[in-house]
């Protein structure tokens, strides 16, 4: 009588600290990839949060952030805005796996136009930096439908000519 005591308050034991277990020593098995893009700079930030605590975050350089630093232009602080986010783990199978917000091309798009200005044939540098200019000040103070209608126009023109 005993042992089966034993047996079931272990078994119960068990069954509480296993979501602790799975909430502190495992991570990755509920956990949200969420990724922001900074309008100012022009980085990409990752988080990795499991029941709304951050495990992992770093920051990426752009090929855009890459071409302001290139061209002199001085950092602003960060200003961050939700691009995506994604479930990992067993939390996939319970909600939806992707959400796109409302920032979700701007990386995209900086890519693009970032592409688009180191591709420019016969443009001298202070063109390059009159359109980094633009685009700079577009992504600060547009919408993200505008942006993306100007990165759209600049691939037309590019491929008409």
């Amino acid at each position: 009588m005993k042992k089966c005591t034993k047996i079931i308050a272990g078994a119960f034991l068990a069954l509480i600290a296993a979501p602790f277990v799975i909430v502190f020593a495992c991570p990755r098995v509920a956990a949200t990839r969420n990724s922001y893009f900074d309008t100012n700079n022009g980085r990409l930030k990752i988080e990795y949060v499991s029941f709304g605590r951050v495990y992992r975050q770093f920051i990426e350089e752009t090929e855009y952030s890459k071409l302001l630093k290139k061209f002199g232009f001085e950092e602003l602080p960060p200003e961050w805005k939700p691009a995506n986010s994604a479930e990992l783990g067993i939390r996939r199978l319970l909600e939806t796996q992707h959400v796109h917000h409302q920032y979700a091309k701007l990386p995209t798009d900086a890519m693009t136009f970032a592409l688009w200005l180191q591709l420019l044939e016969g443009a001298s540098d202070q063109e390059k930096r009159e359109q980094l200019e633009k685009f700079r000040t577009l992504l600060r103070d547009g919408t993200p439908d505008q942006i993306h209608q100007y990165v759209m126009g600049l691939q037309q023109n590019a491929v008409s000519e």
